[in-house]
């Protein structure tokens, strides 16, 4: 039993922290007290700490860290936990690369796992493993939605929304003729059909829309000449969001107003019916195609952006505490050798369908 910190109590961090409370000694940071309290519904034996993380001292005794706040907070927390000696999982996927800590990390001694969630992390490893097969190509398909399709967005956020505007409005990575180049998000929108059975209540499948985003990072250097990150969502969103940007409604003194108008229609319901899907397919030399499917339509009231994203954190988790994946320093999910079968076998473990595609 390993004595952990959970730093935010949002729909990852709350799962994140009542999933390790199965076996281990938790700590919860969250200045929200109601969070706080839903965890205590969950898991009584999480210990709750109203207050922002802000000092390396707050992880005194701690073997671990789990970093699950939004990504504008995270570079600086991350940073905190290095100081306090601390290892650390890392889902906040911040807009600053986390390997410059790399120094950092390996002066005190410490192990950081960044980019850990569902897409970055476990998509890293599944990239990896088809980079094997020496692909000319490597698309990343992924996204969460509600079956609720509220007119006008059809959308829920499953995470911070403010990650999820920050995903639309930075400019995506990704690589074209064994270089990497940027193309704006949203662009490259493209139709996406989510296969039959997957989803109870959408027997037949349904049509959706792919659109590029920053979700590559580190995945850029795998020697894959074409490599490229889709999100998924229902048809016209990304159409709509930009009509939005070009309206100047999220520029200048409109922005505030805007934003806390997009999170409330954006905000997902306790227990409402959602799923998350995640592709990546790799084409090799003779246009064959290998990849992997990951799905899940959420469980026990977990929406399932919180239990895919959690799911792999822990996983890294569990792996870091027994000692398998070894630093110090920072380690990307893709250079952590072996982890790919413990990682799935934890998440099929919990109900989410993890399966290999041709």
């Amino acid at each position: 039993m390993a004595r952990i910190a959970v730093l935010g109590s949002g729909l990852v961090g709350s799962f994140v922290a009542t999933e390790l409370a199965r076996k281990h000694t938790v700590s919860l940071f969250d200045p929200d007290k109601l969070a706080l309290e839903r965890v205590a519904q969950h898991a009584p034996t999480v210990e709750l700490h109203s207050e922002r993380f802000s000092s390396a001292k707050q992880l005194a005794g701690c073997d671990l860290a789990l970093n699950c706040l939004p990504g504008s907070a995270g570079h600086t927390a991350l940073t905190r936990i290095i100081d306090a000696g601390v290892d650390c999982v890392d889902i906040s996927f911040t807009e600053r690369d986390p390997r410059v800590l790399d120094s950092a990390a390996r002066e005190v001694g410490t192990t950081v796992i960044p980019d850990a969630g569902i897409a970055p992390g476990f998509s890293n490893l599944l990239a990896a493993e088809l980079a094997e097969l020496a692909p000319q190509q490597l698309k990343i398909f992924v996204g969460g939605l509600p079956l609720r399709r509220d007119l006008p967005w059809e959308y829920a956020a499953p995470f911070s929304p403010t990650d999820v505007v920050a995903e639309y409005e930075r400019p995506a990575r990704l690589k074209r003729g064994g270089r990497a180049v940027t193309e704006p998000a949203l662009s490259d929108c493209r139709p996406f059909q989510l296969g039959p059975g997957l989803v109870p209540k959408l027997p037949d499948g349904i049509a959706l829309e792919a659109f590029l985003t920053d979700g590559l990072r580190s995945l850029l250097e795998l020697p894959i000449p074409e490599m490229v990150e889709y999100t998924l969502r229902y048809p016209g969103h990304a159409t709509l969001f930009m009509e939005l940007r070009d309206s100047g409604a999220l520029a200048g003194e409109a922005r505030n107003a805007t934003l806390a108008s997009l999170f409330e229609a954006w905000k997902l319901q306790p227990g409402e019916s959602e799923f998350t899907h995640l592709q990546v397919l790799s084409t090799l030399d003779d246009g064959s195609q290998r990849g992997w499917l990951v799905h899940d339509n959420g469980a026990d009231g977990w929406s399932s952006m919180a239990r895919t994203t959690g799911l792999t954190a822990c996983a890294f988790a569990e792996q870091l505490l027994a000692g398998y994946l070894m630093g110090p320093g920072v380690l990307m999910p893709e250079a952590c050798p072996g982890a790919l079968p413990a990682v799935r076998e934890y998440l099929q473990s919990r109900g989410v369908t993890v399966e290999r595609v041709a």
